[in-house]
């Protein structure tokens, strides 16, 4: 969002002065304490000359790194002073062992007791000057928090006991929460439990209260709490896009695995998919473009080849262009080689089938080693897609699937991949049934995401492919 955008600017701006600042005390620091070492007889020399000058215009760069993958800029309005000490405390840590054993570990071989000095050196001055900066940063952001004027907007669903319950603990603990409630939605005959003008509506006027009052968030805060209840509302949920929190029943304590989405506001439930924390994020973005780009490169013989071959066996574009459904169900142009007959969906979208007769000779060989998939890495480096995700799908089949299962909105929630828990342990879907059938793969997936999960997947996607089965 814009509002994010300019908060993460804003950080990272300070963050940059921080270190630029903390970089230069430590440096007046490091003269003091080891001067017999450095071979300059003034300060000014020490901090002017070539190497000092260079290493001050790239070590607040090098933070900056630091800090994005450590995942620090991500949800810049919901930021609070322990995470912000704890985060600072870590990356500086990372940061300063990185800096120490690439930079300074060979500037002093004759006394190795100057080591520990000057790392302790490093490693305050930066905590100190970056976190300082962050403090005031954030304690501003809070103050606006408390008056309302930034925060997260989020709707409760329901009226009665339950949601009057929870405003009156959001009022409360707004001074730490990034929660900014607009009012509450009806539903059904509930007792209605709040003031009738912080009713904005009933569930057939979420859309557009949702657009009106630029909504981000819902939390299901209902006094029926019986699980088919609860599941009937969260499909109905789901086609919105948002984050879907809930508070905290009795039941949930014993039954439920809960997941904290704020420890100093209320503490509630998240009933969207956990997503990768924000370093998790950066990593498999990274690895995302490392990969696509080493993949393009390196197989770029091979792409020649097949190129070639595609288009000595029948008449027609080598790559096969087709929109697909993207993250937030944003459509993409996915690309794959061709292999099928040209205009072989005279009538529209249909699936093909492991026997088709529009597939080409060359086309089952292409598919019977997911050769035809390689053309999606040019999809991956320009973050339509990643390496591991659910399988994307034409709006077409998307409309059908979730008329019978709604839940299937919240593969949006993460990219498409090229390959999927749901392709490696269901395969191939050639019907809207077998993809329902799917869809629950790809649903555990969401639940259970992380680097070492998408790894697993990689490697049970490659066997298959090598015996020339595909998937």
């Amino acid at each position: 969002m814009e509002k994010d955008k300019k908060y993460i600017l804003r950080y990272a701006l300070l963050d940059y002065i921080a270190t630029l600042i903390a970089w230069q005390l430590f440096n007046i620091y490091r003269f003091y304490e080891v001067r017999s070492t450095v071979y300059f007889n003034t300060l000014g020399d020490f901090l002017i000359n070539t190497k000092a000058i260079l290493m001050g215009v790239g070590m607040p760069l090098f933070w900056l790194i630091v800090y994005f993958y450590s995942g620090y800029y991500a949800k810049p309005r919901q930021k609070n002073h322990t995470s912000d000490l704890l985060s600072t405390l870590f990356s500086t840590l990372v940061g300063s062992l990185i800096i120490f054993f690439a930079v300074i570990i060979n500037d002093y071989p004759e006394q190795y007791t100057l080591y520990y000095r000057v790392f302790a050196g490093l490693f305050l001055i930066h905590f100190f000057c970056t976190w300082f900066v962050r403090f005031l940063q954030t304690s501003r952001l809070l103050n606006l928090h408390a008056e309302g004027k930034v925060g997260i907007n989020v709707l409760i669903i329901g009226s009665g006991k339950v949601a009057g319950k929870l405003s009156r603990q959001m009022q409360q603990t707004k001074n730490s929460s990034a929660y900014l409630l607009k009012g509450f939605i009806r539903v059904n005959s509930e007792e209605k439990a709040v003031a009738e003008q912080n009713i904005l509506g009933d569930k057939e006027q979420l859309k557009e209260i949702i657009k009106e009052q630029r909504i981000e968030a819902l939390i299901l805060a209902t006094d029926r709490q019986d699980s088919d209840y609860t599941e009937g509302l969260l499909k109905q949920l789901y086609v919105y896009h948002l984050d879907i929190l809930s508070v905290i029943h009795k039941q949930d304590l014993l039954f439920s695995n809960i997941t904290l989405y704020s420890l100093p506001g209320v503490p509630l439930k998240y009933l969207s998919p956990v997503q990768l924390k924000p370093w998790e994020q950066n990593l498999k973005r990274s690895t995302d473009i490392l990969v696509s780009v080493l993949g393009l490169l390196v197989l770029s013989p091979l792409f020649v080849f097949l190129a070639l071959r595609i288009r000595l066996e029948s008449a027609g574009p080598i790559l096969y262009r087709q929109e697909r459904l993207g993250k937030e169900m944003k459509p993409f142009t996915i690309l794959k080689f061709r292999t099928m007959f040209a205009h072989s969906e005279p009538e529209g979208p249909l699936l093909s089938s492991l026997n088709d007769e529009r597939i080409t000779p060359f086309g089952r060989f292409l598919r019977k080693y997911r050769l035809d998939e390689l053309p999606q890495l040019w999809n991956v480096l320009k973050g339509e897609m990643s390496l591991v995700g659910p399988r994307p799908e034409r709006r077409f089949y998307v409309e059908r699937i979730v008329d019978q299962a709604p839940q299937y909105y919240l593969v949006y929630r993460v990219k498409p991949g090229i390959t999927s828990l749901g392709m490696v342990k269901y395969g191939y879907a050639d019907s809207v049934e077998k993809m329902i059938e799917r869809l629950e793969y790809d649903l555990i997936y969401l639940k259970n995401q992380s680097l070492l999960m998408d790894l697993k997947i990689l490697i049970f996607t490659f066997k298959p492919i090598a015996l020339g089965k595909g998937i």
